[in-house]
């Protein structure tokens, strides 16, 4: 996975661990996001939850939640989706919150194997993006991504790796890192003791693009209906050719038909909300400029550059 950047966006995660905080001087200390422990489980909500969150929200901070998941089967983790979501009607419900919800799944007490983990992840995350109307990220560790399967390579990714040096690594679901908590006993202005920092893989300002901005755009959802349906015939033959790899021209020709549908959308979109490349979708777009995919990539819209991210860590373009 990529390394860390020094324009990168810095931020911290808390629970009821770190005690009072003030946090004022977090946010005077260069903090400028953060992710707050909602719950655990079917019934535990963190006591320090909703203060942490009024404290951050009113220091000017992006917030966010997780919850750390404890299921053992796919039922379970839909029980433990609706806590987590009744906890976050308390502050408001999860589109009130700058960042998305987190599921925080990190260890493995029950033996699973890989495709059990996969699924139960999968039910949790879908489960809270039905009832919170808001998709979720993953959260883990560096040795426990690699349990996670391809089903789950189009959640962004929080990896928990502690070294300045050392990138995460590379693994089934994920080649990227979105969030990287790099060390769990960092020093902060307001926080008595360790906690752990976080860095976005890019700016401020493209973390609101990519998430903040989003939390206030109402019902409408990140991709369209046509734009799903031609991503849904995309996975589709990913599944069923287990060489797209190496028949890539008859899939650009396929990716260029389906684009083409959704045209009048993106034009539509790009006019009203176009965007520069950013940079968490360059390397995607620089793909597929080269591919012949696409001609003209400037000016497109976040939905066009989240279709084309998308699609090249599938493995598409």
């Amino acid at each position: 996975m990529q390394a860390r950047n020094k324009r990168n966006a810095q931020g911290i995660d808390v629970s009821h661990w770190q005690g009072s905080i003030n946090w004022n001087q977090v946010r005077a200390d260069g903090r400028q996001f953060v992710f707050v422990k909602a719950s655990e489980g079917t019934s535990y909500r963190d006591n320090r939850f909703i203060t942490n969150i009024q404290g951050a929200r009113t220091a000017g901070m992006l917030v966010g939640a997780y919850h750390f998941l404890n299921a053992q089967s796919t039922a379970a983790a839909q029980r433990e989706a609706v806590h987590f979501i009744d906890c976050l009607n308390m502050v408001g419900g999860a589109k009130s919150l700058d960042l998305p919800p987190v599921l925080d799944y990190e260890d493995n007490p029950g033996k699973l194997n890989s495709s059990q983990i996969t699924a139960i992840a999968l039910a949790f995350l879908q489960e809270v993006e039905r009832l919170g109307g808001r998709r979720p990220i993953l959260y883990t560790g560096n040795a426990f991504a690699a349990q996670f399967g391809r089903g789950l390579s189009d959640y962004d990714l929080w990896i928990a790796r502690y070294s300045n040096t050392r990138v995460p690594d590379d693994c089934t679901a994920w080649q990227r890192w979105d969030f990287w908590q790099y060390t769990d006993s960092g020093q902060v202005q307001g926080i008595r003791g360790g906690v752990d920092l976080n860095e976005y893989h890019s700016t401020l300002g493209e973390l609101q693009a990519r998430y903040a901005n989003n939390s206030n755009q109402g019902d409408e959802e990140p991709m369209t209906a046509e734009e799903k349906k031609a991503f849904a015939a995309l996975e589709a033959l990913v599944k069923t050719q287990a060489d797209r790899i190496a028949s890539l021209t008859d899939s650009r020709d396929m990716l260029k038909s389906s684009i083409s549908k959704m045209d009048g959308r993106v034009q539509r979109v790009e006019q009203s909300r176009s965007m520069t490349i950013p940079d968490w979708a360059q390397e995607a777009v620089n793909r597929a400029v080269a591919a012949g995919i696409v001609d003209d990539p400037e000016g497109g819209s976040y939905d066009f550059y989240r279709l084309i991210t998308v699609m090249y860590r599938k493995g598409l373009i």
